[in-house]
């Protein structure tokens, strides 16, 4: 029996992907881009039904659609080119992606989207399509269990006139948590954002706090961006 050593394997590969008996047929191209799309507009609405960002963007999640059929492309594109495979991963590891990503989640989905269209590039539909259901059920699943300690953003704007150790003291005894997340002094107030947990989303104490002086408190869902105030 001949022996084979490492370069002999390689250039039988290479002979058997520039053959083209791996190259896709144009209805294989049709079939996985459908496929792709269908599975990426089933993403676009399992993020729509659980996003529980701030501001839900519609571009992000149309770009999901696109990032899923553009691998599908360039899965499709590599997999019988030996020399294409290894060109797309030197030219992949020089892009760089400065958009930034605020809510983890999201990286989920483009994970998500990335190898749906990995999958269906080979025309594995059977692992994208049971795949993102068991992804789907999981996601759904987190989304509507309830959370016991959802934190808040308090911003308090406190005339100089009010003493500001007897607001706060106030707000801890109608509160479960109270902690200081910064404090601006302006000529005519104070400014201070606390992060606090409610007591069965009782926020009438903001009444309390108008009623004593208080210029300004906004109670602000906390996704741990201290931006978005």
């Amino acid at each position: 029996m001949q022996q084979l050593n490492f370069s002999d394997i390689f250039s039988k590969s290479f002979v058997a992907m520039q053959s083209g008996v791996d190259k896709f047929t144009i209805a294989d191209i049709v079939i996985n881009m459908v496929v792709t799309f269908l599975i990426g507009l089933f993403i676009f609405f399992v993020y729509k039904k659980t996003f529980r960002g701030v501001l839900y963007q519609k571009s992000f999640n149309i770009s999901l659609i696109a990032i899923s059929m553009v691998v599908t492309l360039v899965i499709m594109t590599i997999s019988g080119n030996l020399v294409l495979s290894l060109g797309m991963v030197g030219a992949l590891s020089i892009v760089r992606f400065r958009t930034p990503i605020k809510d983890p989640i999201d990286l989920v989905f483009i994970f998500w989207a990335i190898a749906v269209g990995i999958a269906n590039g080979v025309g594995y539909f059977n692992i994208s399509i049971i795949g993102s259901i068991l992804i789907t059920i999981v996601l759904f699943v987190m989304a509507r269990t309830p959370s016991l300690d959802k934190p808040y953003l308090l911003v308090m704007q406190i005339p100089h006139e009010l003493k500001e150790s007897e607001v706060v003291d106030s707000v801890k005894k109608a509160v479960l948590g109270y902690e200081l997340k910064s404090k601006t002094i302006n000529p005519s107030y104070y400014e201070i954002t606390s992060e606090v947990r409610l007591r069965n989303d009782d926020s009438s104490f903001l009444n309390e706090l108008y009623s004593k002086g208080v210029k300004k408190a906004t109670l602000i869902s906390y996704s741990g961006d201290l931006e978005q105030v």
